[in-house]
């Protein structure tokens, strides 16, 4: 961090033309054991996903529109 508090991140997007995610189920995607896929899925895959990237002092965003697509932005620090 530099005397103004900048920092230097990397930035990666990961993108799909999937189903998309609905808005109401955006705020919950994160959470451990939520999971939209019914018995085929477990709910940890973000929430694993999620705790790894804050515990390199990182964060993660999602865009998400049903009938378009996901994407997935992750920052994580340079130094």
């Amino acid at each position: 961090m530099d005397e103004a508090g900048h920092k230097d991140y990397i930035e990666v997007k990961i993108a799909d033309t999937g189903q998309g995610i609905a808005k109401e189920e955006l705020s919950r995607i994160f959470e451990p054991f939520y999971t939209t896929k019914g018995q085929s899925g477990t709910g940890l895959g973000l929430a694993v996903t999620w705790g790894i990237i804050n515990n390199h002092n990182g964060t993660i965003d999602v865009e998400s529109e049903p009938g378009k697509g996901t994407t997935f932005i992750v920052h994580l620090p340079l130094h």
